[in-house]
């Protein structure tokens, strides 16, 4: 009796093993699928995303250091300089703000040694998007990409020590200029509501150390 009762359950088993799955083990198995599949993609995602940030991190130090390295050095090696403005764009049209007058404009000039015939100029240009920094020595056919994807109209100020911008043409002052973007550039990321950052700005002051002339 016993013999046969185990040949029975014996044979259950190996037919229990031949069919197929249920209708419920099919749908929880594949639930759990589900479940592993999706949580493994929300990583790979998430994963993603961190490594945009930090590229957009990376890429801000570098688009500082690529719109301010020149800039900076030009400014300090500054013997005349005054603050002014362009027309469309171009370089040559430059006029200084008149003695008198808020010294703030969207041009800088630059004159390393006394020789005012050799001169630099940093400007900004607006167009339909967005606004760009340029810089142009006399000596040049072209201007120079520094910084682009401006949202705000900067410009150039000369200040006084405590911050107190200049409305005389002394060329013992700080050169202040403050600029904000849309995107970074290194690697391209949208910056504002819905991005990585809702604000980005880098402001630069800098002081010539051997300016020349009152």
């Amino acid at each position: 009796m016993k013999l046969a009762c185990a040949q029975i359950s014996a044979s259950v088993l190996r037919q229990r093993r031949l069919q197929a799955m249920t209708l419920a083990e099919t749908m929880v198995a594949s639930s759990i699928f589900l479940l592993a599949v999706t949580g493994l993609v929300l990583s790979q995602l998430f994963g993603l995303s961190q490594d945009q940030f930090v590229n957009s991190q990376s890429g801000a130090c570098e688009l500082a250091r690529m719109s301010f390295n020149d800039l900076t050095s030009e400014i300090r090696a500054a013997k005349i300089w005054q603050v002014g403005n362009v027309s469309n764009g171009n370089y040559a049209s430059f006029s200084g703000i008149a003695n008198g007058t808020a010294q703030q404009g969207s041009a800088l000039k630059l004159s390393l040694t006394i020789d005012t015939n050799q001169y630099i100029v940093y400007y900004f240009a607006t167009y339909s998007t967005n606004c760009v920094l340029y810089r142009q020595h006399s000596g040049d056919a072209h201007p120079k990409l520094i910084a682009q994807y401006l949202t705000n109209a900067p410009c150039f100020k000369a200040q006084q020590w405590n911050g107190t911008v200049q409305t005389d043409l002394s060329h013992k002052g700080v050169v202040d200029v403050l600029m904000q973007f849309c995107q970074y550039q290194y690697p391209i990321t949208k910056i504002g509501p819905n991005f990585y950052y809702n604000y980005y700005k880098m402001e630069l002051r800098a002081t010539p150390h051997v300016p020349d002339g009152s």
